[in-house]
């Protein structure tokens, strides 16, 4: 009887000691089709375990990403970390966000860009939300309750900006692919092909909703990656519902870093990326609580 509790503790010790997060919340899969590698990180929201920070930019006196990140994780048990949206520059010291974008409340670029259809906005409870600019039906809630503001009207769009420097957001513009279900992106749009990464956040049948990365590994359009990955969504991960699917940068800010559920880098081919780390010009980072 000593032996099996003996050996208990110590299985439960190593658990606790060891496991990052809860394989029932955080799960990752390789997918081989037509030779390509559909590698995903799967997480589910429910409980509002699994978490979204996003680092937009070194700050005003010369903090790096790289050095707000490792600052910030410290203790924090991190599942994966991608580069982001789009920079004006590869060279992270002199780097600005495409588009308009607020870092935890604080104003980085005003100034929208009307290619990218995709707002991004990253609350500072950890949760993601995703809007179709062109609908102009952003809707915030604050004390007066809801507000529905087209930020692409300059006078909505300074209401916004308020809005999210009062609660600490963190907003950023990028290509909008899928958008209530429905495909958004044209066949007119870049011809340029490389490895793609998305982010999608979507409902299986169960209405649970999960994020996901997606890392394809073949030489694709934006285009075509979007109709292979919305299809692979659908048909393999059982997504019911794609509420939204955006671009994650895989040009010369490719960074990605995928971690075992022990804590370990995942060194798996399709779950890191080009880049270094350290050259990050902006982060977007998935942790546990």
């Amino acid at each position: 009887m000593k032996t099996i509790i003996t050996t208990l503790l110590v299985l439960f010790l190593y658990q606790t000691s060891y496991a990052q997060y809860d394989a029932n919340s955080v799960s990752t899969s390789s997918v081989s089709l037509q030779n390509e590698l559909y590698s995903t990180i799967k997480m589910s929201r429910k409980g509002d375990h699994v978490k979204v920070k996003y680092f937009a930019a070194k700050e005003y006196n010369g903090t790096s990403v790289y050095e707000r990140l490792n600052s910030w994780k410290r203790g924090k048990k991190i599942i994966a970390i991608s580069s982001g949206t789009y920079m004006t520059e590869c060279d992270p010291d002199i780097a600005i966000p495409v588009g308009i974008c607020i870092d935890n409340g604080k104003v980085v670029n005003n100034n929208l860009d009307e290619k990218l259809d995709g707002l991004a906005i990253v609350y500072a409870t950890g949760g993601m939300v995703a809007s179709n600019l062109k609908n102009g039906d952003l809707t915030v809630s604050s004390g007066n309750g809801k507000r529905t503001l087209d930020v692409r009207n300059s006078f909505q769009r300074q209401e916004f900006i308020k809005w999210a420097q009062e609660n600490s957001a963190t907003v950023f513009q990028t290509h909008l692919f899928y958008y209530g279900n429905k495909l958004t992106i044209g066949s007119n749009s870049s011809p340029n092909k490389r490895e793609r990464r998305f982010l999608a956040v979507g409902k299986d049948d169960s209405g649970d909703v999960k994020h996901y990365l997606v890392n394809l590994s073949g030489a694709n359009t934006l285009y075509n990656a979007t109709l292979k990955v919305s299809k692979y969504l659908q048909e393999y991960e059982d997504v019911e519902n794609l509420i939204f699917l955006i671009n994650l940068d895989t040009g010369c800010q490719d960074v990605f870093q995928t971690y075992k559920p022990t804590g370990a880098v995942d060194a798996r081919k399709g779950f890191s990326g080009k880049a270094p780390i350290t050259q990050a010009t902006n982060l977007i980072v998935y942790y546990y609580e």
